[in-house]
This record gives C-alpha cells, sequence and structure tokens, in this order.
C-alpha cells in the first residue's frame, strides 16, 4: 500500500494566517468546505483530497466517540448508525471550540430540536439534556457532606431565613415527558418492564453527584420548586411558601432527609 504522505502547505499560496486556519478548519469539519484547503496543498487534488480526509474522519471519529459517550442513551434510541449521522450533522453546525472534549456537546439538546429527521421523537432533546447534566455532574467541584452539628445549633427563629446550599453538581429539568421513566429503563442493570407511555405525563429530575457517582432522581412538582429557588439562594422560608402554594401537602422533611443522604444538600446557614 502506498503510504499517504503528510500534508504539506505551499506557502507561495497562503493567505494570511487567519484565512488558511479559517480554510483548513472547514475542510476538516465538511468534505464540501475542502477546496479552499486543497488548493494550498502541494499535491494533486485527488492526494489532497485524502490528505485532509485522513485528519477529517479522525476529527469526526473522535467527537462522535465523545458524544457517544456523553449521549448513551440517545444512542440507544435512534441507534449507533443513525448516531453517526446526528453527531456529523451536529459537528458540522457546531464544530468543537476547545481542545477539551469533554466541553464537546453543549448544545447537542438544542441541535436536535432544531434537526429535522429527529422531529418525531419529540423526547429525545430532554432525554439528551438529562444526560449533559449527568455528564457535567462528573467534573463539577467536590463539596464535603453537610455538618450536622452545625445545623443542630440553629435555633427555630433563623429558620425562615435559612439558605439550603446544594452540592455544585446538583442540575434540575422539567420535561414535558416521562424523562425520568426513559433514564431509568436504559440503565444498564435495569430489570423490570420497559415499556414507556411516552404521554403518562410531565416529569421532573434532579441530576447529582455522591462521591464518585452520579444519579438521576424523580421530583415532585413541589421539589422541583423548592430545589429551583435553593439552587438561586432563596430563603428557605420563601422557597417552603412557593413549594407549599403548588402542594398544599408536601412533606418537607422526607424530601430533606432524601436530599441530606444523598448529598444533593449540603449545608443549611443563615443569611
Amino acid at each position: 500500500m502506498k503510504r499517504i504522505k503528510p500534508t504539506r502547505l505551499l506557502l507561495s499560496r497562503m493567505p494570511d494566517l487567519a484565512a488558511t486556519q479559517n480554510a483548513l478548519a472547514a475542510a476538516l469539519v465538511d468534505n464540501d468546505d475542502a477546496q479552499g484547503a486543497i488548493a494550498l496543498i502541494d499535491a494533486t487534488q485527488d492526494i489532497a483530497n485524502a490528505r485532509v480526509a485522513i485528519y477529517r474522519n479522525n476529527i469526526l471519529s473522535n467527537a462522535r466517540n465523545a458524544l457517544a459517550a456523553s449521549f448513551p442513551i440517545v444512542v440507544k434510541i435512534v441507534g449507533a448508525e443513525f448516531f453517526g449521522t446526528l453527531a456529523r450533522a451536529y459537528c458540522a453546525s457546531h464544530p468543537s471550540s476547545s481542545g477539551d472534549l469533554n466541553e464537546f456537546g453543549e448544545q447537542f439538546a438544542e441541535f436536535i430540536d432544531s434537526f429535522a429527521h429527529t422531529q418525531a421523537l419529540p423526547y429525545l432533546a430532554d432525554v439528551a439534556r438529562v444526560e449533559w447534566l449527568t455528564h457535567r455532574a462528573r467534573y463539577a467541584a467536590d463539596h464535603p457532606p453537610i455538618d450536622m452539628q452545625a445545623v443542630a445549633s440553629i435555633t427555630c427563629e433563623h429558620y425562615e431565613r435559612l439558605i439550603m446550599d446544594v452540592h455544585p453538581s446538583v442540575a434540575i429539568l422539567a420535561s414535558r415527558y416521562p424523562v425520568y421513566r426513559i433514564w431509568e429503563v436504559h440503565q444498564d442493570d435495569y430489570v423490570g418492564e420497559v415499556a414507556v407511555d411516552l404521554w403518562s405525563g410531565a416529569e421532573s429530575v434532579v441530576v447529582y453527584r455522591r462521591q464518585f457517582h452520579t444519579d438521576v432522581a424523580p421530583l415532585t412538582a413541589a421539589e422541583y420548586v423548592l430545589l429551583g429557588e435553593a439552587a438561586r439562594k432563596q430563603p428557605l422560608g420563601h422557597a417552603l411558601q412557593l413549594a407549599f402554594e403548588t402542594d398544599a401537602a408536601f412533606d418537607f422533611s422526607a424530601s430533606l432527609e432524601r436530599w441530606i443522604s444523598a448529598e444533593i444538600v449540603v449545608g443549611l446557614r443563615t443569611q
């Protein structure tokens, strides 16, 4: 097999550096935009195309693998072949702006929302949003668990003015679709009925990390309101008022106990 030499640019035909970089970047993302870069390569057009294609295929392969690692449930839903098409289209419209592929995919859910060939799967973008929040949670800052001795020292008159601190990994999402159920049945260790009624109603979730393990849990409407207010550093009295307006039967004590155990809530402090 004939060895393809590394690409060499013709300096005599090179425009300014920014234009050259833009031409090469376009060629590496999309073959249809390759002609500007091909003209700069010291080789016949066929050989120049082959050389650029090597780099393009490597970049697209790495980007696709990065997206597949961040969005494994989306891959399961649409299949590996279609996901490859989806990833390629995303790379063309949203090329990576960072050398860290862990940051690649932030706009993937919005892209799915607008992509013509995923319109028959209206829930898919919210599934991708949950997966991106889970991906980001893995790299969030650490935080020690709540200091229960400090909490025990808080007196009753301060309760309404308390600030409830959540772990840096915590994020919440509300969907018109049963996103938690979809996430649950696609876990590798899930055992049970896999059918999902896509019209069973809206669901909200919290994404969090406890030590080294990321997880997703369902939220009631009142819990979603309360955690949202907590994330905005609103006083507990105000947050509880909104939560009880959402659901008068809301059991705050039970929710708080679960959140402290899961290290979702990592602090209660006075303003």
